[in-house]
């Protein structure tokens, strides 16, 4: 089964830009993949998340990667892109209350390296890749 690795390299959160409105915060997770051996750089996501009390926990809205086409594992790596983005974002949250954050860190980069690392099938045939 092929392998695909993920280096996300930063993201750029609460940017207008990537859907922040008066009920989201939009951001956008930055990375490169390697699926084996095949190499794509700077692809990106964008993400939202619910602006409201109570919201910290509930799944954020992942778009598909921009720049990449082929076979993937969506459902994995979207629950990868959530990890990153509250290990990175998240403890920040916690410091401000969502709202007074939001209003604070328009635009707010932050660096953080991770790497991941998950099986890759074909989506549409829910078939596992040889």
């Amino acid at each position: 089964m092929p392998i695909a690795t993920v280096a996300f390299r930063r993201c750029i959160f609460n940017s207008p830009e990537y859907g922040s409105d008066d009920d989201h915060v939009g951001s956008r997770v930055f990375f490169d993949l390697d699926l084996d051996g095949e190499g794509y750089a700077n692809l990106h996501v964008d993400v939202r998340q619910l602006v409201r009390e109570g919201a910290e926990n509930e799944p954020l809205l992942v778009t598909r990667p921009q720049g990449y086409e082929g076979p993937f594992n969506f459902p994995v790596f979207q629950g990868l892109v959530e990890f990153y983005y509250r290990h990175a974002v998240g403890a920040k949250w916690g410091m401000f209350g969502m709202r007074s954050l939001r209003m604070r860190l328009e635009g707010w980069a932050v660096e953080q390296e991770m790497l991941v690392q998950f099986e890759v099938f074909d989506e549409e045939t829910g078939a596992w890749m040889t």
